[in-house]
Formats: structure tokens, C-alpha cells, sequence
């Protein structure tokens, strides 16, 4: 599978009846069995409760990963037992957009501590999770893609935070907007950036 193919099930995520939690909250996620394996995708901020938990950008400290973004980790724990559940221990690729990115890594971060290493990790738009570097030296065996499109403002937050892996540019760079942010956006830029030479 691809990126893209990727970006589509975090689409899909924002859609889909959720498989796990409810529609109208933060944390919800589908799973999905793909050729490239089982996935859980979770869809990023398109309601008041993701505003929220985006808006808790306070650190918190958890065991064995240092200090997170507590909005982030308080919606990946609200549904933890369930996803866990659902993947039993297999193979598994985390995926999301926005705040189900940040959602995808916080389950990559509960799973190294768990001494489990996901598949990879695919974050489009995310935003940054950690004030400072010790989740990216837990998450440092997990192969990851974060994706940032254009000019899309959310990749740059909170200012001074850390992303745990290292951005890839895509899209045409542009000023600041949140049109590049869109989920729908981002597949086209993936498009694009895979058949460019």
C-alpha cells in the first residue's frame, strides 16, 4: 500500500461508523484488514470534544515515554483498552489525520512501553505531541511517515513542541492556510507526489 492509500483510510476514519468509540467524540477509530495488514485509523478534530482535547496541549507525564500532550493522551486512553482489543497482539500500521495522528502515535507510545513495536505509523498533518525528545527516542524503531501538505499551519503546533519523527514535505509551499490541512487535500499533494520524477 501506499501513502495515499493510507491518507484514504484516515479519510475514511472521519466517515465511517466508528468500530471503536462513538461519532461524536474525540476518540473513535476504525479498523481495517488491508493487504498491507490489519490498521486502525483514526480520524482527526471535526467536533467540539477534538477541539477540546487539541486545545489541552498541557504536558503530562507518562511512564517510560516522558512528557505528552495530555489533550492527546487523554483521547487515545478513552478508547486504549478497545483498540488494544482489537488488535490482539497482531501485526498492526497506526494511521491518522490532525489529532488522529497524534492519536495514531500515542497508540505507538503505549505499545513500545508495552514492549509491542507497531508495524509503522502513518501521520498526515500531524500535530507536534511532545515538549521535548524522549518520544521520539521510544518511537525510534518504529518505521513512521509524518506527512506535511503546503502550508498547513497545524504541523507547527504547539510552537516549540516535538515532532517524533522527521516531517515530509509535500504539496506546492504556500503561505499559511488551512485549505492544505484538509484530509482531501492531502490525498491529492500524496497523489502528486508520488507520480512527480
Amino acid at each position: 500500500m501506499t501513502p495515499r492509500d493510507f491518507a484514504i483510510l484516515a479519510q475514511e476514519a472521519y466517515t465511517a461508523s466508528p468500530d471503536i468509540g462513538k461519532a461524536d467524540s474525540a476518540s473513535r477509530a476504525i479498523v481495517r484488514q488491508t493487504a498491507a495488514g490489519l490498521v486502525v485509523a483514526f480520524p482527526g478534530t471535526d467536533n467540539a470534544a477534538g477541539f477540546v482535547a487539541d486545545l489541552d496541549a498541557i504536558p503530562m507525564a507518562v511512564a517510560g515515554a516522558g512528557d505528552v500532550h495530555r489533550g492527546f493522551w487523554l483521547a487515545w486512553q478513552a478508547i486504549s483498552v478497545d483498540v488494544l482489543a482489537a488488535i490482539n497482539g497482531r501485526p498492526v500500521t497506526l494511521v491518522g489525520h490532525s489529532l488522529g495522528a497524534a492519536m495514531a502515535i500515542m497508540a505507538a507510545v503505549e505499545m513500545m512501553i508495552s514492549g509491542i513495536r507497531p508495524t509503522a505509523v502513518y501521520g498526515f498533518e500531524p500535530p507536534r505531541v511532545s515538549p521535548g525528545c524522549s518520544v521520539r527516542a521510544l518511537l525510534s524503531p518504529v518505521p513512521m511517515w509524518l506527512y506535511r501538505n503546503g502550508g498547513d499551519l497545524v504541523p507547527n503546533l504547539p510552537i516549540g513542541w516535538k515532532h517524533p519523527g522527521a516531517l515530509e514535505f509535500i504539496g506546492t509551499p504556500a503561505l499559511p492556510n488551512l485549505e492544505d490541512h484538509r484530509i482531501a487535500q492531502v490525498i491529492f499533494a500524496l497523489q502528486a507526489h508520488a507520480t512527480s520524477p
